[in-house]
């Protein structure tokens, strides 16, 4: 699902308010609402979405939130910092550093993103502590922005190492066997999301949540999941998955022959 660095729009309910007499946007009394970021507590559905590191074209952590329902917000700035979690009195990361800056200059046309792939340094080991702060922008250019989102572990993300994937890879002889799947965990152990996808159409054929301790994990094809068709191309992946961190393999590809 995910290719390297994207962004994903969300729909929105967009209410424009008018003074009595004009034709522009008030500046609104109150500050845009708080944003909240989604939750990191369960666990990701078989496709590809929460928030968790993925494998695109470098290391990154796929962010994504709640958005503004109430069109009070033009925007967002969305910071990190890496190993402190230490507010200012302003309530913003002390040591952050802004990763990016998302805005809409007309909702009714474009929503404004929530989500972001942070891909700026990301390196296994380290914890990320990331803070929303939402702004309006006046007709005068004027901002008016919001307080900034907790920083809290529900805001945080550990990143792992990436676990190696062994077999299948290329051409599998099954032999009238189930396929196997292998792959070296440098974590030595935890939960894993297998994911599994055609290559030709490129639908998902089946995804699991299997735990495991070992640094070999080998993990057998079931009987009831859908068919594997012989000569058809495929590729498939493991995460490793926590409520606040985890990581991603890279992509393999592989056809079977019976």
């Amino acid at each position: 699902m995910r290719r390297g660095h994207r962004l994903i729009h969300h729909s929105a309910i967009v209410a424009a308010v008018f003074a009595v007499g004009c034709s522009s946007p008030t500046v609104p009394t109150i500050t845009p609402p708080q944003p909240v970021f989604t939750t990191t507590s369960a666990a990701p559905n078989p496709v590809d979405h929460g928030i968790y590191a993925d494998a695109g074209a470098k290391d990154g952590i796929d962010l994504e939130w709640h958005p503004d329902s109430t069109g009070n917000t033009s925007g967002y700035f969305l910071y990190r910092s890496t190993g402190d979690s230490t507010v200012g009195s302003d309530g913003l990361l002390k040591n952050r550093v802004t990763l990016v800056q998302l805005e809409s200059s007309n909702q009714l046309v474009s929503p404004v993103d929530t989500s972001y792939l942070d891909t700026l340094n990301i390196h296994a080991g380290a914890t990320y502590y990331y803070q929303l702060q939402a702004y309006y922008r006046s007709p005068g250019n004027q901002l008016t922005v919001s307080k900034p989102t907790p920083v809290s572990r529900a805001t945080s993300f550990t990143y792992v190492n990436r676990v190696q994937l062994l077999v299948p890879s290329g051409v599998d002889s099954l032999h009238n066997f189930q396929p196997k799947f292998q792959w070296q965990d440098p974590n030595s152990g935890g939960s894993f999301q297998i994911i599994i996808q055609r290559l030709d159409t490129y639908a998902y054929v089946w995804s699991v949540i299997d735990q495991d301790f070992e640094n070999l994990v080998t993990v057998e094809y079931p009987l009831s999941a859908p068919p594997l068709v012989p000569g058809v191309p495929y590729q498939w992946r493991v995460k490793w998955l926590a409520a606040n961190g985890g990581s991603s393999s890279t992509w393999i590809a592989f056809t079977i022959v019976p």
